[in-house]
């Protein structure tokens, strides 16, 4: 029998299809030893592993999913919580198919969010069948007061390489991405000793126009945060932010697929120009995903959650309560790709952008991030480098 939690030497899954980088598998399994994955064939296995066979003839296998923006789930708000309230949050994001993930920082009073970088490094370190964290994702608080969307304008700051300097020192290794306004003074400086230091930068909340995206890029930027939201929106005359990101096939786009942040026109629009390749899915989730209607923490703003969606007071959109599991199918079927394309926005688009060739795919050599589908969409099983972090039906 193979339980939740369980590490196992030996374990083969096979589905009835398998979603793989190239094609699709019908029927496919694959040989997990010691976390890896090792061997991917189509058919029936050969024969049964020592720890075990998983078997969901009718289920669909696909690559684990990376979210690279996560500001909490099940309660948790990654910006003010310790270390143990990440198992919580790793108990949901596997139960939604993520197996790996960005713990992402809203703009906050700077040693708040040091300090939250501190309590992601100490949760790195627990052990347990939960989702990778990757690294931190800083949002802020190197914004444009023009695009905050939900960022307090108290907590913005002007950019400062001193300073940047400082964060990246304490987090250890962990700053993995940083999602700032390039039109803002010092960007350049910035961007470029970020990309040296083998930091992801980002483009987010920002006014700048075509020009200033497409320097950024040169300097080394390589995605978008949340393309169209909270950003200068396409005209004819100046293609903006927006335009860049769908046009510059240097950039990531990063899209929430919530239908909510974006029309499922727009993301056929997205998926048509700048190609399903270059999208990668996130769900900017929030303390509330998961929770159902209520008030919720974000940092030090109330959220108020009706009919699936989070807004401040005054009405502003504050993330979202996005399942990425949902956001995978929405995006399929509003853009038109196939599913086996939209899975890889949510894994080997993500994994990519990282520089992660041992994620986001299936393939011998790989970790053993994995999910099984049912036919409706949900989510059967994940295991987690090997470990069954999620398997529907099984006690928490």
């Amino acid at each position: 029998m193979v339980v939740v939690g369980r590490k196992h030497a030996s374990v083969i899954v096979s589905a009835g299809t398998l979603v793989a980088a190239d094609r699709d598998l019908s029927p496919g399994h694959v040989v997990i030893e010691e976390g890896r994955i090792t061997q991917v064939a189509s058919g029936a296995p050969p024969s049964a592993a020592p720890d075990g066979h998983l078997a969901f003839p009718a289920g669909t296998l696909a690559p684990g999913l990376i979210d690279l923006q996560v500001n909490g789930g099940a309660g948790v708000d990654l910006l003010r919580c310790g270390p143990e309230a990440y198992d919580v949050l790793g108990r949901y994001l596997a139960a939604t198919g993520v197996t790996a993930f960005l713990p992402t920082l809203p703009s906050a009073p700077l040693e708040e969010m040091r300090r939250a970088i501190e309590v992601a490094g100490a949760a790195a370190a627990r052990r347990g069948p939960f989702p990778h964290i990757l690294g931190v994702h800083l949002e802020g608080p190197y914004l444009n007061p023009l695009r905050r969307g939900a960022h307090r304008a108290q907590d913005l700051r002007h950019l400062s390489i001193p300073e940047t300097i400082e964060t990246h020192r304490r987090a250890k290794g962990l700053l993995r991405m940083v999602t700032l306004a390039p039109e803002l003074e010092g960007a350049e400086a910035v961007v470029r000793w970020l990309v040296a230091e083998r930091v992801t930068v980002a483009i987010g909340h920002t006014d700048a126009g075509y020009e200033e995206i497409a320097a950024a890029a040169a300097w080394g930027a390589r995605m978008v945060t949340h393309v169209f939201n909270a950003m200068r929106g396409f005209h004819h005359r100046e293609p903006g932010a927006a335009g860049a990101a769908l046009l510059l096939p240097a950039l990531t786009v990063g899209v929430i697929a919530d239908l909510i942040h974006l029309h499922p026109a727009t993301l056929a629009v997205i998926a048509r120009v700048a190609g399903p390749g270059r999208v990668a899915l996130v769900t900017d989730a929030i303390s509330a995903a998961g929770m159902g209607r209520g008030n919720f923490s974000l940092g030090s703003q109330t959220v108020e959650v009706r009919d699936g969606v989070p807004r401040l007071a005054d009405g502003t959109l504050a993330g979202s309560v996005l399942a990425m599991v949902r956001g995978v199918y929405n995006f399929a079927r509003a853009a038109s790709v196939t599913l086996r394309e939209a899975v890889q926005a949510a894994s080997l688009t993500p994994a990519r952008l990282l520089g992660l060739a041992h994620k986001g795919r299936i393939a011998p050599g790989a970790d053993a991030d994995l999910l099984v589908l049912d036919r409706d969409g949900s989510v059967i099983l994940t295991l987690v480098r090997g470990e069954v972090a999620f398997r529907r039906g099984a006690p928490p």
